[in-house]
């Protein structure tokens, strides 16, 4: 005769290191993972100002190893202008699974409140414009590096509101070629991140381009290729081995905020089914990605099936456990020997 366990309690995970799963936890047990597919760390690739070598070196490569950045772009700028195609076209850097953010129209600064407002709701229209999906939404904002910023933090902060941008980390000691010389000083990055269950990131600017494009120049502190595809290298084998998830800003501040938001509730559970509730204070219009829950199942289970109003999903039971991906919200959540 199975035991039934029925409860209502309240996980909120804080630390990577603290986890309800272990020692044999009572069937139904569930935690939020820190990051999503319960990754040890989170890192993001950022790259600033619509440089060609952008979408002619370092978009190819990260596809190579199914990777995605953020792309801070400037549609008002000479570069961009240009090849406007490879920003908003057929093959467009976003149909490639890349994210854009917002780094202003042209990159030449504020003059007043009035070209602020230009410069960066002008940029938000053109994102949202582009690339479907909710609007409002979140977008990542990347303050360009100008001398002239004629308005003041107060009215930077109220655009930015307005215009649901997200400011990203700070540039400072995270900048490829002007912080970070070498490969090791970015993988120092990701293993610290890694050590601490943490967030880490770098900001590159161009790409070099090889001489299969020889252009006659160089973008703006151009990343060395050789030196780039290393870094790619060395993050896809901490990624495969479950240390890293790597992923676009506005994704690491979803999940993070949900998260620090979030509750899991066991409803009930005994050997046959399992029943939760996965919810989060966070605004769902704008803050709707899933999070990874693991649960604690029947030992005799090898395979676990997941309900969630109209969507059923199957996935492998390891050490007991079986991990999916879950949107917060009032449905609740099912679970059945698969």
């Amino acid at each position: 005769m199975n035991k039934i366990f029925s409860f209502l309690t309240t996980y909120a995970i804080f630390a990577v290191s603290i986890s309800l799963l272990a020692d044999n936890p009572a069937v139904g047990t569930t935690e939020i993972a820190k990051w999503k597919d319960n990754s040890k760390a989170c890192f993001m690739i950022m790259f600033d100002d619509s440089w060609p070598s952008h979408y002619q070196v370092a978009v190819p490569e990260l596809v190579k190893r199914k990777m995605t950045a953020t792309f801070y772009i400037n549609p008002g700028k000479g570069e961009y202008k240009a090849k406007k195609a490879d920003w908003e076209g057929e093959k467009a850097v976003w149909k490639s699974g890349m994210a854009y953010g917002n780094h202003t129209m042209s990159h030449d600064g504020m003059q007043n409140l009035k070209d602020a407002e230009w410069e960066i709701q002008e940029c938000n229209k053109i994102i949202l414009d582009l690339i479907p999906g909710k609007n409002p939404r979140l977008i990542s904002w990347g303050r360009p590096g100008v001398k002239d910023w004629n308005i003041s933090k107060e009215e930077t902060k109220a655009i930015l509101e307005r215009n649901y941008l997200i400011d990203r980390p700070t540039f400072d000691n995270h900048g490829v070629v002007y912080h970070l010389k070498t490969a090791d000083q970015m993988f120092a990055l990701a293993d610290k991140a890694i050590k601490d269950g943490g967030m880490e990131y770098i900001i590159a600017h161009g790409v070099e381009r090889g001489p299969d494009m020889n252009w006659g120049y160089q973008d703006f502190w151009a990343w060395k290729q050789d030196q780039f595809k290393a870094v790619l290298d060395g993050l896809a084998e901490r990624r495969d081995r479950g240390d890293l998830w790597i992923t676009d800003h506005i994704s690491y501040h979803k999940y993070e905020k949900e998260r620090q938001q979030g509750k899991v509730e066991t409803i009930a559970a005994d050997n046959s089914k399992i029943r939760l509730k996965l919810t989060s204070q966070a605004n769902p219009e704008l803050y709707d990605s899933p999070l990874t829950l693991r649960t604690a199942v029947p030992k005799a289970w090898t395979k676990c099936k997941i309900q969630q109003k109209d969507k059923t999903t199957t996935v492998d039971v390891k050490d007991g456990i079986a991990q999916f991906d879950s949107l917060p919200g009032s449905d609740e959540i099912v679970l059945t020997a698969g």
